[in-house]
């Protein structure tokens, strides 16, 4: 939400939201840099890190968490690869969103013009939860511009969510208190519970809270099984044990069934970051 406090409910409320956002970037031990890049949906920022004579990794985070979720990913990855941290259009976070997402097509249509940009013909793609879901419909519309991908915990796409997870969401919206929005969900998604976690919620609380929805977008859903079969990259899929959105060894299950390609999955991982 670049521009002045465009997106926010009010200028206390943006000043607010980037004060924690601030806070959070302090946890990032890594040297990175931040680039816009103007889509035609709007103006995508993009926390840039790593070897940039290495192989390129995009990342897109869970929703409402943005780029910042993936501090320990870049801790661990930058002596080895060139790090793109993209923050999805239609969220709250720094990116600054123009114009309605109502279709898939939409999402597809900004990230090709981002790696148009970027000169990326092909390109691995990590995706945590909703990172995940535009991780995997870029991978089906766009095939032939994603080398590999890695999926955490997607959100919907594989495995319908619980009713659960729509219940606390829903509140989330209605009563946006801290007790609400930390207590009742963000640590409820969360496994491994770490005081750093704190400030990321922080993060996500204060988005909830203040940021005014002027957009239309497009919520994660189901693939159906004749895209999953045709996802031919190698795909690496990996969820946590304690996983609340889904009973994780049912998403497993169909995932196995349905994308061939994939060299690898994994049970058992409990998530470093919060997942939904």
């Amino acid at each position: 939400m670049g521009d002045a406090y465009k997106g926010f409910k009010s200028k206390e409320g943006y000043e607010i939201y980037q004060t924690a956002y601030n806070e959070m970037t302090k946890l990032w031990d890594v040297q990175f840099k931040r680039e816009t890049i103007s889509t035609s949906f709007g103006d995508v920022s993009i926390i840039v890190a790593g070897d940039q004579s290495k192989e390129p990794l995009v990342f897109f985070h869970a929703f409402g968490f943005s780029s910042l979720e993936w501090y320990k990913c870049a801790e661990r990855l930058a002596d080895d690869f060139e790090l793109y941290f993209i923050d999805v259009l239609g969220e709250f976070n720094q990116s600054n969103t123009k114009e309605h997402l109502n279709e898939r097509e939409d999402y597809d249509s900004w990230i090709t013009e981002v790696f148009d940009q970027l000169q990326f013909a092909s390109v691995s793609i990590i995706g945590h939860s909703n990172g995940g879901w535009h991780a995997i419909n870029y991978a089906c519309l766009k095939p032939d511009r994603v080398k590999s991908l890695v999926i955490l915990s997607p959100a919907a796409s594989i495995k319908r969510m619980n009713i659960s997870f729509y219940f606390r969401l829903f509140f989330t919206n209605m009563i946006p208190s801290r007790t609400i929005v930390i207590k009742h969900f963000c640590d409820w998604l969360t496994s491994i519970k770490k005081p750093e976690n704190q400030k990321l919620f922080e993060v996500y609380y204060n988005g909830q809270k203040f940021v005014q929805w002027e957009y239309v977008m497009t919520p994660p859903k189901l693939f159906k099984d004749q895209e999953l079969e045709k996802l031919t990259m190698p795909v690496f899929l990996a969820v946590g044990k304690n996983e609340v959105i889904y009973n994780p060894y049912k998403m497993l299950e169909r995932a196995s069934e349905k994308i061939k390609s994939s060299n690898d999955y994994s049970q058992g991982i409990d998530p470093v970051l919060p997942s939904f």
